[in-house]
């Protein structure tokens, strides 16, 4: 493992006069995520450098697809491109890639016929994202095979006859959860996720026929999803045993619809209402993975029997924003970062996972973890409370402005780089590239800025 020392200068830099346990915690989390950056070995046979999971030497195909989300605002100083290819090099002929590889010797850890072997499917989803800051098609190109490949394994060896697709709780990366169907909801929902982010790739770099096939196969996922898993009268997407019976136990996997798109207006209202209710999901610190009224939930965290978890709660949150919400988001993710900021305070550092009914780590739960909890004090701070959505591929910027001053100072937009101040009247932009920025407030103004500072008037 080497230390990575990381240059301010080359990080966005957050503006938050009267927040600074906020901008403390962004800070803290780029310097334990620069403690994870390690150098592959010839025995391994991984990256020269790359970000690390910081869970031991293994390397973990989801934890590591959610650094990227993170990571992304890095510029690659946290090398999160090596850290992806990491598995793409050893996707089996077949398409296979492994959950889990030894640090050892790059071997797989689990035996491929287990359900323990696989992992959510997210290298698209994190594809994207890398994407969406950095702009690069031929990034895109040079990972798709490795891409499509793995969404036809899944299909030849993770799909059931009715469609759905199963995992194991291990295999799942929600270790102990409480779950025992047959078809899994989240798992086969992030698959509906992965059917759609394939459409978009597939669609950037010029294959339209495979864009087609990605979205009738996201469209048919949905439907699938929404006629079997769907219950009307509690709310929820339930797992199903082999009868297509549901078995029911409240967990976090059922708000990755939110993020799949795969859901209409009444699924929104009533998901929110179970993210709403203190009684299960809207705890001091939101969200428990497990609801805090299901008979096996533990206060004290046990790791997914209620502990609050960085991924999970990014999942939502994105979710969130994805369909809209996003006063709930803001709110959620301000709720986050507070309670990881107390827990700081007491503690002096960044956890795993978190308790959900007090400001302290869950228990079990690791010290010095980023890692993927690096997630709230610094992706969901740049996009959720400051309310800033990069789009480089068109050279745009949303910003949802913050109801305090704040802002971001050296942005990546692409190649570029942008400051984004919001005074009480007025924003301060300054920018080395043209670019569409989007302003919403109370109203909503879009400015079309060439290269330079600019000063404009915060929307009434």
């Amino acid at each position: 493992m080497s230390d990575v020392a990381l240059n301010h200068d080359q990080l966005p830099q957050p503006f938050l006069p009267t927040q600074p346990r906020w901008e403390a915690a962004y800070w803290r989390a780029w310097e334990l995520g620069a403690q994870m950056v390690r150098s592959g070995t010839a025995a391994n046979g991984f990256a020269r450098q790359y970000v690390d999971a910081a869970f031991g030497g293994n390397i973990f195909q989801w934890d590591t697809c959610f650094i990227a989300a993170f990571a992304r605002y890095s510029r690659e100083a946290l090398p999160v491109w090596p850290a992806l290819d990491n598995f793409y090099q050893r996707q089996e002929s077949d398409g296979y890639i492994a959950r889990e590889y030894r640090w050892e010797n790059g071997a797989p850890l689990w035996a491929k016929g287990s359900g323990d072997s696989c992992n959510p499917p997210l290298f698209a989803w994190a594809e994207w994202l890398q994407y969406q800051i950095h702009g690069d098609t031929e990034r895109l190109r040079s990972v798709w095979p490795h891409l499509e490949r793995y969404y036809r394994w899944l299909q030849a060896n993770r799909r059931l006859p009715n469609g759905l697709y199963w995992i194991t709780d291990m295999g799942s990366g929600m270790d102990n959860t409480p779950r025992y169907g047959a078809a899994w909801s989240d798992y086969s929902i992030q698959q509906a996720l992965n059917a759609q982010m394939m459409s978009q790739i597939a669609s950037v770099i010029g294959n339209a026929a495979a864009a087609r096939l990605y979205a009738a196969e996201h469209a048919l996922l949905a439907d699938l999803i929404n006629r079997l898993m769907w219950d009307s009268a509690e709310g929820f997407y339930w797992d199903l045993d082999g009868a297509d019976l549901p078995v029911k136990a409240r967990t976090v996997a059922a708000f990755w619809a939110l993020l799949a798109q795969i859901t209409d207006a009444e699924h929104n209202q009533r998901l929110i209402e179970h993210l709403r209710d203190p009684e299960q999901f809207w705890r001091t610190h939101p969200f428990p993975t497990l609801a805090a009224n299901e008979p096996l939930y533990k206060p004290f965290g046990d790791y997914w029997l209620g502990a609050v978890w960085a991924p999970t709660n990014y999942m939502i949150v994105r979710g969130l924003h994805t369909i809209g919400a996003h006063d709930f988001a803001r709110e959620a993710a301000q709720r986050h970062l507070d309670a990881i900021c107390n827990v700081i305070d007491t503690t002096g550092t960044i956890w795993e996972n978190y308790r959900a009914d007090s400001f302290e780590p869950g228990q079990p739960a690791r010290p010095d973890f980023v890692g993927w909890s690096g997630l709230g004090p610094i992706a969901l701070l740049i996009e959720s409370i400051l309310g800033i959505e990069i789009n480089a591929p068109q050279q745009q910027i949303e910003w949802r402005l913050p109801d305090m001053p704040g802002g971001v100072r050296n942005l990546p937009l692409g190649r570029h780089s942008v400051d984004l101040i919001a005074q009480a009247d007025t924003l301060e932009v300054v920018t080395s590239t043209a670019l569409t920025l989007i302003v919403h407030g109370q109203t909503t103004a879009r400015h079309e800025l060439a290269p330079g500072t600019h000063r404009l008037e915060r929307p009434a």
